[in-house]
């Protein structure tokens, strides 16, 4: 393992020897990375890799696949791009992130070279190459369609076979622009601490090349450059294959700070908020006191004058009386209906009594 930390590089042994939250890129040891066409309906094509990868003797046990990228051709095809690895190597990378004292997220090689490609957002095909060691990792394609994907390997790292390396790399991407009938407009290539020079190609292809920023790092006393690290920073965690549980860690354990500033930022507001409003309701109370003060003096001051009342009650109450007695009209015209032609009266006297 290599273990990058700050501005240092250094080997470890073994994952328990690192302390902290871990990403571990691996190339999945066993594993193979290419592109395929399947005929089978898009939800099955991941189960149709597994059968053919073992049809053809790629592998002679269960295969996991890692899909990268899919996407439907007609109705009953798809092209896909993957890693495919035994089941047991798979399960185990993951136990290493279960296991592991701290948080891991596993990353397969081609999931950042990927990732790579896709930001170069470029609509015509581009090829990204990932020289480490005696190896060279090709994919080749847009951010919408992967055409090509496989590792080239060297027997060593001696000059003639660096050489002989970067000479399959080139055969391979011409031979992928002849079977596609595209034109790979720009090839990117990304180092590690021990990738060396550039290649010599045709002057042709040669002005195709171009490199990744490369950064500086000590390792093992000496300074070295490297562009790979650059690209692993573009990769999100969602890239990951690791489990849910495991990336939920690892974002809860990133997010402590924020959430801690946020929290912070609420018991604030709320003390703020009590203060605020405890100083309110002390002003209202000192406004209330006053209030109720001056009820009280108004209270203590207030006299009734008496007022004489008797000749006005008994004003309304002959009023009253004299509303529900007859008029002396009406009286009148009842006694003339009840006298005959023959009498006549020489004198009338009405007296009201007290209800009648």
């Amino acid at each position: 393992y290599y273990r990058c930390s700050g501005e240092e590089i250094e080997e470890v042994a073994d994952l328990r020897d690192i302390q902290g939250d871990l990403w571990m890129v691996s190339d999945l040891q066993g594993a193979l990375s290419r592109t395929m066409t399947v005929e089978a309906p898009f939800k099955y094509v991941d189960v149709m890799v597994r059968k053919t990868l073992q049809e053809t003797g790629e592998f002679d046990e269960p295969v996991a696949v890692i899909t990268h990228w899919k996407k439907k051709r007609g109705a009953s095809a798809a092209d896909i791009f993957f890693t495919a690895l035994p089941t047991r190597l798979y399960y185990q990378y993951l136990d290493q992130g279960k296991t592991y004292q701290d948080n891991l997220l596993l990353f397969p090689l081609y999931s950042v070279l990927f990732t790579v490609l896709k930001r170069m957002r470029h609509s015509a095909p581009v090829g990204v190459v990932f020289r480490h060691g005696r190896f060279a990792d090709l994919i080749i394609g847009t951010g919408k369609r992967v055409f090509y994907a496989d590792r080239c390997v060297a027997f060593d790292q001696s000059a003639e076979q660096i050489s002989s390396l970067w000479n399959m790399v080139r055969a391979d991407i011409e031979n992928t622009e002849k079977e596609n009938r595209i034109k790979v407009e720009k090839i990117l290539l990304i180092n590690w601490i021990d990738a060396g020079e550039k290649p010599e190609w045709p002057d042709e292809m040669e002005t195709r090349l171009f490199s990744m920023e490369e950064e500086g790092f000590q390792f093992k006393g000496k300074t070295r450059s490297t562009s790979f690290l650059k690209a692993v920073r573009m990769c999100p965690a969602l890239a990951s294959v690791s489990g849910v549980s495991e990336k939920a860690a690892y974002w809860s354990r990133k997010s402590l700070p924020l959430i801690n500033g946020i929290v912070l930022l609420v018991t604030l507001l709320f003390f703020a908020g009590y203060f605020y409003y405890d100083h309110r309701a002390e002003l209202v109370g000192k406004k209330l006191n006053v209030a109720e003060s001056k009820v009280a003096s108004l209270a203590q001051g207030l006299t009734l004058k008496e007022i004489p009342y008797e000749k006005t009650l008994a004003f309304v109450r002959e009023l009253g009386r004299y509303g529900k007695t007859p008029s002396f009209k009406q009286v009148l015209g009842d006694i003339s209906d009840s006298l005959g032609e023959s009498i006549s009266v020489d004198m009338l006297r009405v007296d009201y009594g007290q209800d009648s």
